[in-house]
């Protein structure tokens, strides 16, 4: 079952994309994650760059995030994720349909990057340095990538790497854009 596990919607249920290739975020690792960044939520602009249902972003909301921006390409993820998000009546969110690589430079300027795209994907640090390119996070933001536990990865010139977190198969990293490491 995939829920909103705290905040304004705690216990709603979301939806699952019909036979998609979708992975979404377990319970303990959600909770993981926002509880590592709990005090730096409330009314912060967020992009869930690789969102299938939409649950990360979501629960950011839930717990008083400003706005999110929800970027998916796949369009089973995309009809799960309107569903969830107006199950749970989400405010102050857009989805946008298409390619993050292809709408970045439409979308705004962020303090939390999350990405959980396809675990065998080289999108990571493509992701991580058209971000810096592109100038849509601020100095200080924060970048939490969903990862499997064996992923290898070396920051980019300008993140820096701040805890790195396993739980089960999968791998929680946090990054901090633009602070002692330019």
């Amino acid at each position: 079952m995939l829920r909103v596990t705290a905040g304004k919607y705690k216990g709603r249920r979301l939806v699952r994309p019909a036979g998609a290739a979708a992975r979404p975020t377990g319970d303990k690792v959600k909770e993981a994650l926002f509880g590592a960044i709990q005090f730096k939520i409330e009314g912060i602009r967020v992009l869930d760059a690789f969102a299938g249902s939409g649950a990360l972003g979501i629960e950011a909301l839930s717990r008083g995030a400003g706005h999110v921006d929800f970027v998916e390409k796949d369009k089973r993820c995309i009809e799960a994720l309107r569903q969830n998000i107006e199950s749970v009546g989400a405010q102050n969110c857009r989805l946008h349909k298409g390619d993050v690589f292809a709408l970045i430079d439409k979308l705004g300027v962020y303090e939390l990057l999350l990405a959980d795209p396809p675990y065998d994907s080289n999108y990571y640090g493509r992701l991580l340095c058209l971000a810096k390119e592109r100038r849509i996070l601020k100095q200080g933001s924060i970048v939490v990538m969903e990862t499997h536990r064996k992923f290898a990865f070396t920051p980019p010139l300008g993140y820096n790497l701040t805890k790195r977190a396993d739980y089960g198969d999968t791998s929680l990293w946090y990054l901090v854009y633009g602070e002692k490491c330019e």
